[in-house]
């Protein structure tokens, strides 16, 4: 860890995979646009050539809004800012800056500084590096461009602007770089495949086997990219002198550029999946049958070590109880244990026009586990999200090492879908036993509670432990008003009047123990 407490990322490797997640994330959010699209098109067209010029009159024909329309979701409230969270990018170029501290070499950003690229240029390579290491890209892009290429498996420079250019600006100087003299295509390091006669935006675009190489090693070296330059005319240096005029470089820390429509769909996102609580919960903290506690732990054992293996696919686990067993709690146990924090979404505030942004929303590398609540609104029959859709975002998150997906009962998932999931978990209500114990440790330790008896409670109450950690916060609260300290009787009648007032409870009072005299 550097010193400022940043992780820096264990190789090469490593650094990849955070990268194609967030290229993931884009081309699902830009295959979700276009299916969406395609619908609004067949909905309203009669004949193949109303297709065809479905990109003229979609501007004159009003259609019904979908899930994700071009003037994007209805303004949504806007929770706090948190201007302590670091974005993405931010968060990315931190751990960029943490290896080099560390003397790890990345490859990419290596090349990026090297040659001064742009970010449109960095993700440009990015993206023509990424069907090397997975098929399933090359599939996506052939989807998003709709045209046959030279290579049905590689990015067409259209579609790599269109999904990286933030503005017509943006475009226009990254066209130009791309031309340039100096450009990674001139220096041999990037290949145009296509008609020689056909415009530069048709070119589909491969990166040559020795960039490729460089790229995809665990440990490059700043040797092996000198000796790749090597038998390049121009060298970085002069490469600055020639930018055509207008163009500056951008520096290296420049975020990474998105389409507007990405931009706020990514900002909305981060919002909605923000990390649920600062405060570490720890294994201490759960009040769980010892069986349970032991599959829990085994789950974050196993998170960490896939997390670190490319070729075996994370887990789905769903969490199964009713309100208040601990589901979240014992989430947040696991992220302790992962040394992460916990990204709760939370499917039953949101509206199905939020969903495209949560499907697509991912947590940064350094808050990988994410709890999804309330599930049976996206794997339930009454679910407003198709199931390609769902299929995607599944395979996506079996690249982290955990995703825990939670509801109340199990019947309210679908059978095929709870099927799907590696593990699923059930907690239960807590017995009388468990209720005493959690009763004796929910206030804190200024409180006084010995005129109390839990274990009386405990039999009188068959609350959870999410019901009774709110009664105990209610007391204290009303406790910290009157400048009190002591819980009586009373105190806790009056709050659990507030929250259950079909409930009642007897004398719970100590008995007092009266010491016979000495004789």
């Amino acid at each position: 860890m550097s010193s400022n407490g940043v992780q820096p990322f264990e190789n090469n490797w490593a650094y990849l995979k955070t990268e194609l997640r967030w290229l993931d994330r884009m081309l699902m959010m830009a295959v979700a646009r276009k299916r969406q699209d395609d619908k609004a098109v067949h909905r309203v067209s009669s004949a193949t050539v109303d297709e065809i010029t479905s990109h003229w009159w979609k501007g004159i024909i009003t259609v019904n809004r979908g899930i994700d329309d071009r003037e994007g979701p209805p303004p949504k409230r806007q929770p706090p800012a948190t201007p302590s969270q670091a974005s993405y990018s931010q968060q990315l170029q931190l751990r960029v800056r943490a290896s080099q501290q560390a003397n790890i070499l990345l490859a990419l950003p290596l090349l990026r500084d090297r040659l001064q690229l742009s970010e449109v240029e960095k993700n440009l390579v990015l993206m023509a590096i990424a069907p090397e290491i997975n098929r399933r890209y090359g599939r996506l892009y052939d989807y998003l461009q709709e045209e046959e290429g030279a290579l049905a498996d590689l990015p067409t420079v259209d579609l790599c602007l269109r999904l990286l250019c933030r503005n017509d600006q943006d475009w226009q100087q990254a066209r130009a770089r791309l031309t340039a003299h100096h450009s990674l295509v001139h220096r041999g390091l990037l290949e145009w495949i296509g008609d020689e006669d056909g415009t530069l935006l048709s070119q589909q675009v491969r990166v040559s086997d020795d960039l490729a190489n460089f790229l995809l090693a665990d440990y490059p070296t700043a040797a092996t990219l000198e000796s790749l330059l090597a038998s390049s005319a121009l060298d970085g240096s002069e490469a600055l002198d020639e930018l055509p005029s207008g163009v500056a470089p951008r520096r290296s820390t420049a975020p990474v550029p998105l389409a507007d429509s990405e931009t706020a769909a990514l900002d909305s996102s981060e919002e909605t999946a923000a990390p649920s609580s600062t405060t570490s919960t720890t294994w201490d903290d759960l009040v769980l049958p010892k069986a349970l506690m032991r599959q829990l732990q085994y789950l974050a054992r196993q998170a960490q070590a896939r997390h670190h293996e490319t070729d075996i696919p994370g887990l789905m686990v769903l969490l199964v109880g009713a309100p208040g067993t601990g589901k979240t709690t014992a989430a947040s146990a696991i992220a302790t244990d992962l040394k992460a924090p916990l990204t709760s979404v939370d499917l039953e505030t949101l509206t199905p026009e939020d969903y495209p942004d949560s499907l697509t929303a991912s947590p940064s590398e350094t808050t990988s586990l994410l709890l999804v609540n309330q599930a049976e609104h996206w794997f339930g029959r009454q679910s407003q999200v198709e199931a390609p859709w769902l299929h995607q975002w599944w395979q996506w998150r079996q690249q982290f090492g955990l995703t825990l997906v939670s509801t109340t009962a199990p019947q309210k998932i679908l059978p095929h879908w709870r099927q799907k999931f590696d593990v699923v978990l059930t907690l239960p209500r807590p017995d009388e036993k468990t209720r005493q114990q959690l009763w004796e440790r929910a206030f804190a330790p200024k409180f006084k509670t010995h005129q109390l008896d839990w274990r009386a409670i405990a039999q009188q109450l068959p609350l959870t432990g999410g019901e009774i950690s709110i009664l105990a916060q209610t007391i204290e609260l009303d406790l910290r008003s009157r400048q009190r300290a002591t819980v009586t009787l009373a105190v806790f009648r009056a709050a659990l009047a507030l929250h259950h007032p079909h409930l009642e409870v007897t004398a719970v009072a100590k008995a007092k123990v009266n010491n016979p005299k000495q004789p």
